[in-house]
């Protein structure tokens, strides 16, 4: 005998199935968690204070004697650059706290494996670019000094002041150049911080580098642009770092290497350097930019500095997702 559809079998049947549509969202979201860390435009006009994640207090190297200048109308961070490096750099947590001076450093970013943080800088360039290089003096990454407090004033030094705090910083760093005409086949430097140096971001001899990567690209004036660093656990033994520029929507060149530990981006990683070197780096909290003169750019405006991490929970907080569904279930069954 064929069963109708309005039949009270088919009803509980169709009861069921609402009900796992209806808890089906909730567990797929519950799956992967979206934070955003750093969301700065600078849009009131100051560098200077912190409410994560709209405002992340920006700290400055820069010579005062270089013809260069760091100024801050609303909606931009303006560097017009000198004859000398430019650093800015901010500090972000994982909970959006504010960052705090302590050792050890409050609400660090853990990554766990299924977990991707990114960073990205979304800058123009009022004059342009002012040469062909293929010197890659654009840098920026993401790091952690896990033996010193952070440094939350300004400092023009490359080792974030006169003890160079930062000399044993991990993390990982894009070098690129800009460039008037398109002229820079592989253009990414894609590098892993490995050896103690008192140099954050510009000395090589802090390195381990990938090969080099990406497509050819030129940039314009009065154009945006965002870079970003992408870094993808992929498991408790392989983090994949991923640098991308792009112009508005295009992506103009991207390039993806992968750290094991031993190797980066197929590189060995020499024994005997800085503590974990030979493993993936897992924890970050700052973000930090270096450009070394104005041979290449006479001024970065940046428009924004995002970070955000997207998160997996741990297994057993799947187990219990997944348990709180069969509850739901049940007792929607017995109460039938």
């Amino acid at each position: 005998m064929q069963i109708s559809s309005t039949s009270p079998r088919s009803r509980v049947r169709a009861g069921r199935w609402s009900l796992i549509s209806a808890i089906a969202p909730i567990l797929a979201a519950s799956l992967c968690h979206a934070g955003v860390l750093v969301n700065d435009s600078w849009t009131d006009g100051d560098r200077t204070n912190t409410a994560l994640p709209t405002d992340s207090a920006t700290f400055v190297g820069a010579s005062t004697s270089d013809g260069g200048s760091v100024t801050v109308v609303p909606g931009a961070l303006k560097n017009l650059m000198g004859t000398s490096s430019r650093k800015n750099w901010t500090y972000f947590t994982s909970d959006l706290s504010n960052p705090d001076g302590n050792l050890p450093h409050n609400a660090v970013t853990h990554l766990n494996a299924g977990d991707s943080l990114t960073a990205s800088l979304s800058f123009t360039l009022p004059n342009g670019a002012t040469a062909a290089s293929t010197s890659k003096d654009f840098r920026f990454g993401l790091f952690t000094d896990p033996t010193d407090a952070r440094v939350q004033t300004d400092a023009n030094s490359d080792g974030g002041g006169g003890t160079n705090p930062w000399a044993d910083a991990t993390g990982y760093a894009v070098q690129m150049p800009l460039n008037s005409t398109a002229t820079n086949a592989s253009p990414f430097q894609i590098v892993k911080r490995t050896t103690s140096n008192t140099s954050l971001l510009g000395s090589s001899g802090a390195f381990t580098n990938a090969p080099t990567g990406g497509s050819v690209y030129s940039n314009a004036a009065n154009t945006s642009y965002t870079v970003s660093l992408a870094l993808n656990m992929i498991s408790a033994s392989q983090l994949d770092v991923t640098a991308t520029l792009m112009q508005g929507s295009t992506v103009l060149a991207t390039q993806t290497v992968s750290d094991t530990g031993a190797a980066f981006g197929g590189t060995a990683v020499a024994a005997g350097g800085l503590p974990g070197s030979q493993s993936i780096y897992r924890d970050f909290d700052q973000l930090f930019f270096r450009m070394s003169s104005n041979a290449e750019a006479g001024e970065i405006d940046f428009t924004n500095w995002n970070v955000t991490l997207n998160s997996v929970p741990e297994p057993a907080s799947l187990s219990l997702l997944g348990i709180g569904g069969l509850s739901l279930l049940s007792r929607r069954r017995r109460a039938r």
